[in-house]
């Protein structure tokens, strides 16, 4: 069968293809081991619908398949029913993490034909395979009777190294705004953080591939000419003798390589050890979630994490010479203005190389999600901000008694001026970047002119890809 699989315009930050989908680009692989053909619209380079419509003429699938972050669904929403309004009879399936969340909710939504959850690639390939919908786990569809049923969800893979390798291929890499391959080395996350999702697609349950198998897909892609990789895993350290053996294969090969850790690492499951041997392989930047300096927003988030194991590993990694950005969430439960002020203290003695402060954004099916209608007040229901905001933007999507949405949006502003100083110095340098920083902190510069900023900062990172 032929299948065209669809990445809409709201995955990432900016309507750009910053690197390929993994999630994509799994599906792909499966699809083609099944003997289906593949191709792909990517709807970050390419947004217009007309160019999407005339793909679908040209490749006549039998099968169109569709993902979907949380962030921005509806965007996947309209594509989905402009696709049924021009091609009714050929049936649409959608996946993702925001899929894995709402459920039977996009059936009511949307004229798509199947919603598949959690771990999607077998239960796609199902679809693909002509498999009767009943008997395929993981899906989401309407029978006979136009009645909503949920199938069981699909078994996680336990053996990841029985899974082909991502088809990147399928990506226009050329035009990516980063020279950079994504790895996931592992899935499920073993943690409780409740403001995380991971697990509702992935599950709890930690599952890796062996050293040996993640080496050989870094290998192909060295000798295609890529030497920076990017660890997309939700826990990559949580096996710390694996990740020791992933770094030594890595090192054996002799490949000078620069890793990411942008997805981040968890503080309490790397040590000294770990980290020279990430640095040998060729790390070169790791961001720890730290979400909160203060002890008890860290136990109602149930994160797990001391903020003294966190200022230990961010000590070691900057020692090693690796750079290091660190997270806060702010909005976190039983958080205050005042406790947000602590925060901001840390991060400057922390002293990283960069900082992100996030608006919290709960997603529905969470469990702070749950704890926000219980403990707090949403401002706007999920279907508003979760298509209108995003934890990059000043505007809070809830507040409580402790911690207003005046105090909400001040605390953000605070926190975005301290990201912009160390970007600037980063980049620009002391004396340039201090200069930026005094033109950002101008409301008419930052209404007007980061739109254009950022069109700028685009442009310069396709120029430094045209030059490697």
């Amino acid at each position: 069968m032929k299948v065209l699989l669809v990445i809409p315009p709201n995955i990432g930050r900016f309507i750009v293809a910053t690197i390929p989908h993994a999630g994509i680009a799994y599906l792909a692989a499966f699809l083609e081991r099944e003997g289906h053909k593949v191709d792909l619209v990517d709807m970050r380079l390419y947004s217009d619908n007309e160019n999407l419509f005339q793909k679908i003429r040209d490749f006549n699938p039998g099968l169109i398949g569709i993902t979907t972050a949380s962030i921005g669904y509806k965007m996947a929403y309209d594509i989905i029913d402009r696709i049924k309004e021009k091609f009714p009879n050929i049936p649409i399936a959608i996946g993702g993490s925001y899929a894995s969340t709402v459920h039977s909710k996009i059936l009511d939504d949307t004229k798509v034909d199947y919603v598949v959850y959690g771990e999607g690639e077998q239960t796609f390939v199902d679809i693909a395979n002509g498999k009767y919908p009943k008997s395929v786990n993981g899906l989401i569809y309407k029978d006979e009777n136009n009645e909503i049923v949920m199938n069981p969800p699909h078994k996680l893979v336990q053996d990841l190294d029985s899974m082909p390798f991502p088809k990147y291929d399928i990506f226009e890499l050329n035009k990516a705004l980063e020279k950079r391959i994504p790895l996931v080395s592992s899935r499920g996350c073993p943690n409780r953080c409740t403001f995380c999702s991971i697990q509702l697609v992935m599950g709890h349950p930690f599952r890796c591939r062996s050293p040996e198998n993640v080496v050989k897909e870094i290998e192909y892609w060295y000798n295609k000419g890529y030497d920076t990789f990017e660890f997309s895993d939700d826990n990559f350290s949580f096996n710390i003798p694996r990740a020791e053996q992933v770094c030594d294969r890595i090192i054996e090969k002799g490949m000078k390589l620069k890793i990411i850790f942008g997805n981040g690492l968890r503080a309490d499951r790397v040590n000294e050890h770990l980290l020279k041997k990430l640095k040998k392989a060729g790390t070169i930047w790791i961001a720890y979630g730290l979400e909160s300096s203060n002890e008890q927003i860290l136990e109602n988030f149930k994160k797990d994490l001391k903020l003294r194991t966190l200022k230990d590993a961010v000590k070691i990694t900057k020692d090693l010479g690796i750079e290091t950005q660190v997270n806060f969430i702010i909005g976190g439960p039983g958080q205050t203005y005042e406790m947000f002020q602590e925060d901001l203290k840390c991060a400057d003695e922390l002293n990283v190389q960069q900082l992100r402060f996030y608006n919290l954004i709960p997603y529905p099916g969470t469990e702070m999600y749950e704890w926000i209608k219980q403990n707090g007040r949403f401002l706007y229901p999920y279907e508003i901000y979760l298509n209108n905001f995003d934890y990059w933007g000043e505007e809070p999507v809830f507040e409580t008694d402790e911690f207003s949405k005046e105090e909400r949006v001040k605390a953000y502003r605070q926190g975005q001026e301290k990201i912009m100083q160390l970007f600037l110095r980063r980049h620009f340098g002391k004396f340039i970047g201090g200069v930026g920083l005094k033109m950002w902190k101008n409301h008419f510069v930052r209404k007007y002119g980061m739109g254009i900023a950022t069109k700028f900062w685009i442009l310069l990172k396709r120029l430094r890809i045209k030059q490697a």
